[in-house]
């Protein structure tokens, strides 16, 4: 990370690299960098896992930006595949669930706002085995936690 002034400069592979499971994703800065107004991660996901359970964010907003690969999403009864170019918006309160699709990783770019709310995810990453599933109770706390319910 390169400071210029108050200007902060990621080149690439830089950030926080976390662990989901087999999906990876970096979040660009530090707490100490980040913006209230937003936070913006890099996003890999892999295919032939299953997403995360439709949910809701109450209190939070995230925009989406398909960089490479297919991914689903699924929001009140309707599906769409995002490809390369894709530009996704889910308002807060907006029921929604993604999932990779094809053979090959999907890599985004993930906005939330407010960007303290990017803590949920870095949280997940720590909850979430490697290998095998999640402990439901857990992940209903992390959400509840994050104004986060699953629907």
């Amino acid at each position: 990370m390169t400071a210029v002034g108050k200007l902060v400069v990621l080149n690439p592979g830089e950030g926080t690299r976390w662990q989901i499971g087999p999906d990876s994703f970096r979040t660009k800065g530090s707490a100490k960098e980040r913006s209230e107004s937003f936070s913006v991660i890099e996003y890999e996901g892999a295919p032939g896992v299953p997403g995360p359970p439709a949910h809701a964010h109450r209190t939070f907003e995230e925009a989406w930006y398909i960089l490479e690969g297919e991914v689903r999403f699924e929001s009140s009864g309707k599906s769409i595949v995002g490809k390369e170019g894709t530009y996704l918006y889910v308002p807060k309160g907006v029921p929604h669930r993604f999932e990779v699709q094809g053979t090959a990783p999907a890599r985004w770019v993930g906005i939330f706002s407010p960007g303290r709310f990017v803590a949920l995810i870095e949280e997940l990453a720590a909850i979430i085995p490697a290998n095998g599933p999640p402990d439901p109770k857990k992940i209903v706390a992390l959400f509840s936690k994050y104004d986060t319910e699953l629907v």
